[in-house]
């Protein structure tokens, strides 16, 4: 998935690594400061083209943020503040993007 993240002082675009109701994985080339409240925006991309399914903006709060070997920034950020329609959101989603049994 696609995240659009919005700190005090800048909006950039990143990756989501892992998702789950709880919270995400993102990599970006930008780092995060531990502790620090951010606005996510998830969006569902499906073989690189945006998915018409509007996206999820939820508050969330980074737990840690690591460089990684390519100069990029892999970071874990918690869900602060979601509601029951934003789980539902993510629950369809996961169901969407999750691998098929085989």
């Amino acid at each position: 998935m696609s995240a659009e993240v919005r700190t005090n002082d800048r909006v950039f675009t990143t990756t989501t690594r892992d998702l789950s109701e709880g919270g995400a994985g993102l990599t970006s080339d930008q780092p995060l400061d531990e502790g620090q409240e951010i606005v996510l925006g998830l969006f569902l991309v499906i073989d690189d083209v945006e998915s018409d399914t509007p996206p999820l903006w939820v508050k969330g709060r980074v737990a840690w943020c690591a460089e990684s070997d390519d100069n990029h920034y892999n970071a874990g950020v918690r869900f602060e503040v979601i509601t029951e329609d934003q789980r539902t959101w993510l629950r369809q989603v996961l169901k969407t993007i999750a691998p098929s049994p085989l």
